[in-house]
């Protein structure tokens, strides 16, 4: 008999507490777990989650998206999940997407799956647009590897392998890190479209050239064998 693969959602959240518990009950039918992880927030996002189903760490006052990220995969791992995916639950990512982003994991030799705007449909404003092909343009020159979306939050990941991963970045270089240190252990990786249903606001003009100085910095260390993958 086929053994079943177990997934885990892990979704960054602040002050989501109107909203986060529609996301977690649309999550639920796709995934063995939910795991909300509602760091900073000052509401109730995390007791809301939870009365929807979720699993919700008790909430540090600690902004970051990374650090909610590295906090969510640590939680995921005791329950020995075959595969992780990790999505945004503002709801510009729609959970009804997660069998399009497994199924490369499911039924081909990939480790990691991005769910790319840029295959489907990016809704933000013209100047994010410019923002993210620039960052997409020192990703390349850091990599020598094209992908269309690097700053995507949506993912899936064979969970082993997302597990060997050394994470340190506590902001939105997450998603970066993301990318990097996979692309320089060479994960087999496949991008799959992805809809955005409304317009995005983006990150700041500051925080996109902090991005764009860590990919610089980490992409060069792991070059030269100062940074761990």
């Amino acid at each position: 008999m086929e053994k079943k693969m177990r997934t885990v959602a892990v979704l960054p959240a602040y002050n989501l507490e109107k909203t986060i518990g529609e996301i977690v009950e649309r999550t639920k039918p796709y995934v063995d777990q939910v795991i909300v992880v509602a760091d900073g927030s000052r509401d109730q996002t995390a007791e809301t989650a939870r009365r929807a189903g979720a699993l919700a760490p008790e909430p540090e006052q600690v902004r970051g998206k990374g650090f909610a990220v590295i906090k969510g995969f640590k939680a995921a791992k005791a329950f020995d999940p075959d595969i992780v995916v990790l999505m945004d639950s503002d709801g510009q990512h729609r959970p009804e997407e997660i069998p399009d982003m497994i199924a490369p994991l499911l039924n081909e030799d990939i480790d990691m799956v991005i769910g790319s705007r840029m295959l489907g449909t990016l809704r933000t404003s013209t100047i994010n647009k410019f923002g993210n092909f620039g960052l997409k343009i020192i990703s390349f020159l850091v990599t020598w590897k094209w992908v269309t979306d690097f700053e995507s939050g949506f993912r899936a990941f064979r969970a082993d392998k997302l597990f060997e991963l050394k994470l340190s970045a506590l902001g939105y270089e997450i998603e970066s890190e993301l990318l990097l240190k996979p692309l320089h252990k060479h994960f087999r990786i496949r991008e799959v479209p992805i809809t955005v249903p409304f317009a995005v606001p983006g990150v700041t003009v500051w925080d996109g050239f902090k991005v764009g100085w860590y990919k610089i910095k980490t992409g060069i260390g792991l070059k030269l064998g100062t940074e761990q993958a």
